[in-house]
Formats: structure tokens, sequence, C-alpha cells
């Protein structure tokens, strides 16, 4: 089978930052200290007055060329995952494309996938080059939920920040190399993390914007994720003392706190990054696997898991190969 690669990683972040105090959001400092403790999240970037997630795609994308010693024109493949695209209709994508010049034949499109979308995107971008449909793509994880966040909905607002990515995927033996995926979805839970009056079914009677059932969502992610951990390392013929990192989706740190003991995982095999970060929704993982990578050594396995909105789930692993 065709090795896969995760080359190279760029990101980008909302211009603003939004801080879990009092000042800001309108609560008594011990109330602030109390969100502070549980979530594990002190501040969030976020998105200026006139900021979309295409503007965070395009820096995020032009980083990463920067970073690269690949042009725009050398790509065949560019996807971005995003649930907050600037309008219905064109996708994020084809803004991308066109600011930055990739070619005409550069297979271009956008999906809808929440915070488990860059397992999804990495999946498929892995299938794409195996079967050689593409030779180097770009995938772009780009979101801006807080443009759908209710400033009075505290349960939604102090978790999650505006960020985006720009990884790069290739046969080129350099970054991460990907040995194996699998997604899984449970649309029973469609209503549980849910954007009302987002797009064109009217959604009357009901305030606009993100409804999230916490308690339903943290059950969901305590149940699926442990599976598929297990489903991955069964499936590869390793156990959880192999992996020198679990990369899971950022949610919170106290979701994370929770798989961490219910899996008992040592607390330097579950990095985390939201105290400054938030959660990033489908950029949270690439995020995290930036932030660690030069704490990794050749030969590390990684297994990134990333679950939420749909509901939907899956798993990626990783093997560190370096950048030499």
């Amino acid at each position: 089978m065709t090795d896969v690669y995760l080359n190279l990683i760029a990101s980008a972040h909302g211009s603003q930052t939004e801080f879990n105090d009092a000042d800001t959001l309108g609560q008594p400092a011990a109330d602030c200290d109390r969100i502070v403790k549980k979530t594990g999240v002190l501040s969030r970037p976020i998105v200026g007055e006139r900021e979309y997630t295409s503007d965070l795609a395009l820096r995020a994308t032009e980083q990463l060329l920067l970073q690269s010693t690949s042009t725009a024109s050398e790509f065949d493949g560019l996807i971005v995952c995003t649930q907050t695209p600037d309008h219905l209709i064109p996708g994020v994508s084809s803004r991308v494309h066109g600011k930055l010049g990739f070619r005409q034949d550069c297979y271009t499109m956008d999906i809808n996938q929440g915070c488990s979308g860059f397992i999804y995107g990495a999946h498929l971008m892995a299938a794409m080059v195996r079967s050689k449909a593409l030779q180097q793509a770009v995938l772009v994880n780009a979101d801006c939920y807080t443009r759908l966040i209710r400033h009075d909905d505290l349960t939604t607002r102090v978790l999650f920040g505006d960020a985006a990515t720009a990884t790069i995927f290739s046969t080129q033996p350099s970054g991460f190399r990907l040995l194996y995926s699998r997604c899984y979805a449970d649309g029973t839970g469609y209503e549980d993390f849910i954007a009302r009056g987002s797009a064109i079914q009217p959604d009357r009677g009901i305030a606009q914007g993100i409804h999230m059932n916490g308690p339903g969502i943290l059950s969901f992610a305590l149940r699926v994720v442990p599976d598929a951990v297990d489903s991955a390392l069964k499936d590869n013929g390793l156990n959880r003392k192999d992996i020198r990192m679990f990369a899971f989706h950022q949610a919170n740190s106290f979701v994370l706190g929770k798989l961490a003991y219910k899996m008992g995982l040592e607390n330097d095999q579950v990095p985390q990054n939201c105290a400054e970060l938030g959660n990033t929704v489908s950029a949270s993982i690439p995020l995290l696997l930036l932030d660690q990578q030069d704490h990794l050594k050749r030969g590390d396995l990684v297994l990134a898991i990333g679950f939420g909105v749909g509901l939907s789930w899956g798993g990626a692993l990783l093997e560190y190969v370096g950048n030499d």
C-alpha cells in the first residue's frame, strides 16, 4: 500500500483574544474562576468584526506555502473542512483557490464536518493519494464558531476559539506517516449539537445559534472514544503503552481528563493546548500536532481521535518520521 505523509502543518488564529474573566463575561469573578478551573480554558482567539472563515483559511494556507518548497501551482488537490463558510454558496475552497493561484485542474471542494473533521479529511486525502487521484494536496481545517454562539450562552461561549490549519498530504517521506484511519457516525445524535437558524431551514420559536446538549455530548465521548482507541490498537496489533501520544480533539480539559481517567492513560500521553485556544473544532488536532511535534522522536506513534457534531468520530494512527 502506498505510504501517505502529513508533511507540514501551518496555522492561523482569529485576530482578537477573548478572556474567560469577569470583565469579559459579565459574571462574578468566583463564577469565572470555576469555569476556568473546570474547562481549563483561560482565553480563546476569536475573529474580528470583519473577519471570516475564508480569512483564517487563507492565512493558514499562505503560511503553509511560505514554509513549503512548493508553490500553489504544484498542488493538485485542495479540500477545506468547515462548518462556518462565509456563504452557503460557493465553498471556502473556491475562495482559497482563487486568491492563492491554485491551478485549474486542482481538485477543489469543501466538506462539512465538525470536531472529527481532521480525521475525516485525512481519511479522504489518504484514499485519494493512494488511488493516485492526487499526488500532493492541501487539507485546510477552518472555523469561526464564535459567529454562531450566543453571547449569553456561557455553556458554549467559554469553550470555542476561532482558528485554521493547513496540512500538506503527499507520498514524500517527512512529517507524520499515516498508518491507519477509520471513521464512524451516529446520526441519531443530530440535534445534540446544532446551529439553529444557520442555513435554509427556519427554526422558529427558538434562539438562533449553537445549541449543545452538554451532558449528551460528554456521554457520547466517554462511550465512543475508548472503543475507537481499542479498535485502532487491535487493528494494528498494538496496546496503549505503544502509543507515545494520544492526540484527542481538544474539547476542554474536563472532557480530556475524563477520557484519560477512563482509559488509564498517563498525563504525558494526553497533552492539551486548550488553555489559550479553547475548542477550535476540526483544527484542534492539527494544532496539537503542530505544538507537540518538537517533543516527538522518530518512530513515535500518535493516535489521533476526533469526536463531536453529527454525531461523528474517527481515529488515525500516525508515525512521526521527522522533517530532515
